[in-house]
């Protein structure tokens, strides 16, 4: 799968999953659960946006994105050995990864 990244949207976050969940059916209604954050950066080499969208296109005109496409397989093959190399990487915990440009996996 490939993602279209750009200034606006390239920003990460990591997250410890808890070691249970609830059995319960959410039939009617919810379960909370408690994930934590334990890092967020950005993950490509895309320039960051110093504003947001809007705020620029109101100032300083419309917004010409030099928007570039992420392979999914790629990604995840670079950020892994990252990630893994984190001082708050545990091995018996498993970790949610979230972009805002949609991509998300576990590790």
């Amino acid at each position: 799968m490939k993602y279209i990244v750009n200034p606006w949207n390239n920003f990460c976050r990591i997250f410890e999953l808890p070691e249970r969940y609830p059995t319960e059916f959410c039939f009617n209604g919810s379960h909370p659960v408690n994930f934590q954050l334990v890092d967020w950066f950005y993950p490509t080499s895309v320039p960051q946006a110093a504003v947001p969208k809007n705020i620029w296109e109101e100032n300083v005109g419309p917004v010409k994105n030099e928007d570039i496409e992420i392979n999914h397989d790629d990604l995840v093959l670079k950020l892994l050995p990252f990630l893994k190399n984190k001082s708050y990487i545990k091995s018996s915990k498993k970790y949610l990864f979230i972009a805002d440009f949609g991509m998300s996996f576990i590790f």
